[in-house]
């Protein structure tokens, strides 16, 4: 039907999935179609089979390239995308196999949770519907058919990195004093010192405010609304601005659009996620920075981790090409093991030694060098970059010398299907954030293939080391040529974050002098700083999921465990 004939590794993927395991499959080696397989017999049953996927992009894609296929083998096939209305929505899920993402099977669950109210079980339902009691809100009108089977792509992406996100439903409460509130606070802020009124956490995130800070906003506080002038109240409010200074960068946590709008970019995947707001006044305080219209705060209707969410399923699968550092992890939280399938062809690709400055700026010229001395023999190059501040400012790098280029960020992102199509013909150059990262197949010709490949740059370490592999993974798929080198500056987030200020100014010191062993420091050091930052993060995910298992046993009797 399709023209594809499934490799023995695919099958032996699409048999992990169908009996919920994980299943580690490099990147390249057509895990599309082994999701397709392994859907197909939970189609077949006749429950809901849900597949998430990393974007409404692939979501797309995936679905209507395996349409065919599913037709011939009696399934219906779906996809639920953020554009789509509430009926569009009730007619995809109705079908056998439905691929949408992890924010939108979610949030689609919340909303029909709040349409139930308390008819949350089946038991419920059913007894409220014998009784003939009033008029249950449970007999229509619902998105969602249920919730059975889910296959998850890039897993973990979403069961790990996303775990403890909460997906919120909420609605607009007025609130005419917040702008006046938030206005002030950002002034204060610019009046208090680093150091001297308040202290800098860049690994945790946080502001500690002190008693000389405090006593500073105490005595301004007469110019905030009375019902704002408690202690506790407007020293949030000038944290809250705070954070929003320190922490929140245009073009890297969020891009202004052209209404003059926030609108947050997702770290991992660097993609918009457009209606998503911060909670608890940092969306206003960050509105209140930029200096443009503060929006109505937000009142929590329903909310739910993804972590929590998936645990529901009855039958939980994933894939992915980067599972193995976490398997402890999938197995605790999810009872899910790893296997991990071979590759079709021996891997291909080689990764040269990384480049390491001490400043960004001499990273940034190197890189321009090294884009331009592979473009000089013809190979295609994607360079990764973290954010859209720095794609942009390559980009201009890459105009002034003259060399035509595409850009692929969360403000350009209107011709991705096109830029990627594109990316791997010969002399092609490719900005792009984390958006080419997961689930981008770049194809090369065969004249491409003898130069020797794709090429991928990554200007930075990730915080993650799964995202850095997910990036070079572009190059070298099936075994196919490829390369792919990382460059590195002592001004890197990753190291300004989690390295001691004193150890890395040392280092940047040695580098400069171009000292013995500076190199191996800086590599080391960032190794090091990315298990200080997964370590974090699994801490957090251990706090939610024991707040999460609590919830369960001890409110379960209210029958309103979904939040």
């Amino acid at each position: 039907v399709l023209g594809l004939t499934p490799y023995r590794e695919q099958i032996i993927g699409a048999m992990a999935v169908q009996r919920g395991l994980f299943a580690e499959m490099a990147t390249g080696e057509g895990k599309t179609l082994t999701i397709g397989l392994a859907a197909t017999l939970a189609g077949w049953i006749g429950r809901p089979c849900h597949i998430v996927t990393a974007n409404d992009y692939l979501a797309k894609r995936d679905s209507e390239t395996l349409a065919a296929f599913y037709e011939f083998c009696g399934v219906q096939v779906g996809h639920v995308v953020a554009e789509m209305t509430p009926g569009e929505r009730t007619a995809q899920y109705c079908k056998e196999v439905v691929y949408t993402t992890s924010q939108e099977i979610l949030a689609d669950f919340l909303r029909d949770r709040l349409k139930l109210g308390f008819d949350q079980t089946p038991q419920c339902r059913l007894i409220r519907h014998l009784s003939h009691s009033g008029n249950s809100t449970s007999q229509g009108g619902l998105l969602q058919r249920g919730v059975h089977t889910v296959i998850i792509d890039e897993a973990d992406n979403i069961l790990i990195d996303e775990a403890v996100t909460p997906l919120i439903i909420s609605r607009k409460v007025p609130g005419n004093s917040l702008e006046l509130c938030c206005t002030i606070a950002r002034d204060l802020a610019l009046m208090l010192k680093s150091g001297d009124d308040y202290d800098v956490d860049f690994a945790y995130g946080e502001i500690k405010l002190k008693n000389r800070g405090k006593s500073a906003i105490a005595r301004h506080s007469h110019r905030l609304p009375a019902i704002w002038r408690s202690q506790d109240r407007r020293n949030e409010l000038v944290r809250q601005a705070l954070v929003a200074r320190h922490f929140f960068q245009r073009d890297t946590h969020y891009v202004i659009t052209a209404e003059n709008k926030i609108e947050i970019v997702d770290e991992l995947t660097g993609r918009i996620m457009p209606g998503r707001t911060w909670k608890q006044g940092l969306h206003q305080a960050i509105e209140a920075k930029e200096e443009i219209a503060i929006t109505d705060p937000t009142e929590t209707q329903a909310s739910m981790s993804f972590q929590r969410f998936f645990r529901m399923f009855h039958s939980i699968a994933g894939v992915s090409g980067t599972a193995r550092e976490s398997s402890s992890e999938l197995w605790r939280v999810y009872r899910l093991s790893v296997v991990s399938i071979p590759t079709h062809r021996p891997l291909a690709r080689v990764e040269e030694p990384p480049k390491v400055f001490a400043i960004k700026e001499k990273k940034y010229e190197a890189v321009i060098e090294e884009i331009e001395r592979f473009n000089r023999d013809g190979r295609p190059v994607l360079v990764g970059s973290r954010t859209v501040s720095v794609s942009e400012e390559l980009s201009e790098k890459l105009t002034q010398k003259g060399l035509s280029h595409s850009v692929l960020n969360a403000v350009r992102h209107e011709e991705e299907a096109a830029i990627v199509e594109k990316a791997g013909e010969k002399g092609q150059i490719t900005i792009a954030t984390n958006m080419a990262g997961r689930g981008t197949d770049i194809r090369l010709s065969e004249e491409v293939l003898s130069l020797g490949g794709l090429h991928v740059i990554a200007v930075e370490y990730n915080l993650s080391p799964r995202i850095d592999r997910q990036l070079i993974g572009r190059a070298g798929r099936q075994g196919e040529p490829g390369s792919a080198r990382y460059f590195m500056s002592m001004e890197d987030e990753l190291l300004v974050r989690f390295m001691r200020p004193a150890r890395r100014k040392r280092i940047k010191s040695l580098l400069e002098l171009g000292a013995p062993g500076s190199y191996s420091m800086v590599i080391s050091g960032s190794r090091r700083s990315q298990r200080t930052a997964e370590k974090l993060g699994e801490k957090q995910r251990e706090a939610v999921l024991r707040m999460d298992t609590w919830l369960e046993e001890h409110l379960s009797f209210t029958r309103r465990s979904s939040g």
